[in-house]
C-alpha cells in the first residue's frame, strides 16, 4: 500500500522516520515545477516541515525528487522550513494547514516519487502552455471528467496556478449565471495575471 494511515504516520515520524507527500504542479514565470511536503524528526523529538519547490526536469526515468534543482534560479535552499513543532501528530496536522497535503495520502520517504510518475503519465500540462493546449487540456476534463480525483485536483490546481486565475474552477463548477465553454474560460483565466508557486 502507498499511502500511510494515520496511525502509521504518526508511527513512523516517532520512530524518526520522515513523511512526505506530493503536492503537484508549481510555477516561477514560464519555468514549470513540482511541489512535495516532508516531515523530518530531528533531535529532541522535533519535527521539521519543510515544503520542496522544484524544476519539474524529471520523468520515466528520473523521478528522485531530491535530484531535482530549485524552482527558483536564485533560491538558496533546497526546501523552505515552514515550522518545527514538539508532537507527531501536531506536526501532521499543521502540514496540512500550511499545504495542499491530505490526511489519506501522506507516506513513506522516496515515495512521493511514485506520485510524481503518476503526475507526469496522467496530469503535467504541456510546455509551454499554449491557449490551444489549455484549451483541450480543459475540454478534456469537461467531456470525460478527467479521471480520478488526484488527476482532476493536479490538472486544475496547475491550469490555475499557470494562468493565475483564481476563481478558475467556479467558473466550472459553481457558473454564477450560466455555463462556459473550455474556450470562454481558457480566455478569462489568460487574462489573469499567473501566481507565482
Amino acid at each position: 500500500m502507498r499511502y500511510l494511515s494515520e496511525s502509521s504516520a504518526v508511527g513512523a515520524l516517532r520512530r524518526s522516520a520522515s513523511i512526505e507527500q506530493f503536492l503537484g504542479p508549481a510555477f516561477h514565470g514560464d519555468r514549470r515545477g513540482i511541489r512535495w511536503v516532508s516531515i523530518e524528526p530531528r533531535r529532541h523529538a522535533h519535527y521539521v516541515i519543510v515544503l520542496y519547490l522544484s524544476w519539474d526536469v524529471g520523468g520515466e526515468h528520473l523521478r528522485d525528487l531530491f535530484e531535482f534543482p530549485p524552482l527558483d534560479p536564485e533560491a538558496e535552499n533546497d526546501g523552505d522550513v515552514l515550522a518545527e513543532v514538539d508532537d507527531a501528530v501536531e506536526a501532521i496536522r499543521i502540514a496540512e494547514q500550511l499545504t495542499d497535503a491530505v490526511r489519506q495520502r501522506w507516506a513513506n520517504f522516496g515515495v512521493a516519487a511514485e506520485d510524481y510518475l503518476d503526475y507526469v503519465r496522467s496530469a503535467r500540462l504541456p510546455d509551454p502552455l499554449t491557449r490551444q493546449a489549455a484549451i483541450e487540456v480543459l475540454s478534456t476534463l469537461l467531456a470525460s471528467g478527467g479521471g480520478d480525483d488526484r488527476t482532476v485536483s493536479w490538472l486544475l490546481d496547475g491550469l490555475a496556478r499557470r494562468t493565475g486565475c483564481l476563481h478558475f474552477t467556479d467558473m466550472i463548477y459553481w457558473p454564477s449565471d450560466r455555463s462556459w465553454t473550455a474556450e470562454e474560460i481558457i480566455d478569462h483565466a489568460w487574462s489573469c495575471t499567473p501566481i507565482a508557486l
